[in-house]
């Protein structure tokens, strides 16, 4: 469950996060779309000094394990992440001219595509223990049967699995875990 008043978490540093895909359509099936979202990850972490401990990109969704070193922007981090990501997927679709652009269609006055769910789902971490079940979640989310992405976590390539094993060649930046949470 989210944490929808965020106000009484802004003292908090880290945090686990969902966002998924809008009507769960998998729109970040290919890996042009899957590096789009990885590529933002990796701006967002810069501009708002964020360590990520940890992600997976997967076909409708994505969670992310994010750490704010300085002042805690996760309404703002999501807000720019996904409305870059937005741009460049439509845009993407729009090139493919791709069936799934009339599925994005919507009657808004303020837009007429929507790639994502308006919110995302974030859960405080409060220590070590909680960090490595929700690390866990991640590395093994690509195995699930109703995905069977990958026969191993560390052999998808869109997820931080491999980092922990020793293989430092991610596209997104991970900051090990180990090092802030002792």
């Amino acid at each position: 469950m989210g944490l929808r008043n965020r106000n009484l978490f802004l003292d908090k540093k880290c945090f686990f996060v969902t966002t998924s895909c809008y009507k769960h359509l998998k729109l970040l099936e290919t890996d042009f779309c899957k590096l789009i979202v990885a590529k933002s990850l990796n701006f967002v972490a810069l501009k708002y000094k964020i360590s990520i401990f940890g992600y997976v990109i997967m076909p409708n969704h994505f969670h992310v394990l994010l750490y704010f070193n300085n002042e805690n922007k996760l309404s703002d981090t999501l807000r720019d992440l996904k409305k870059f990501c937005a741009f460049e997927i439509r845009k993407y679709l729009e090139s493919k001219e791709s069936e799934l652009l009339n599925w994005l269609r919507i009657e808004n006055e303020k837009q007429v595509f929507k790639v994502w769910n308006d919110r995302f789902d974030d859960v405080w971490i409060g220590n070590k223990e909680l960090l490595e079940v929700k690390l866990e979640y991640i590395h093994q989310n690509p195995l699930q049967s109703h995905w069977n992405l990958s026969e191993y976590p560390e052999n998808y390539k869109y997820s931080s699995a491999a980092f922990y094993l020793g293989n430092q060649d991610n596209v997104v930046e991970i900051i090990d875990y180990r090092d802030i949470f002792d």
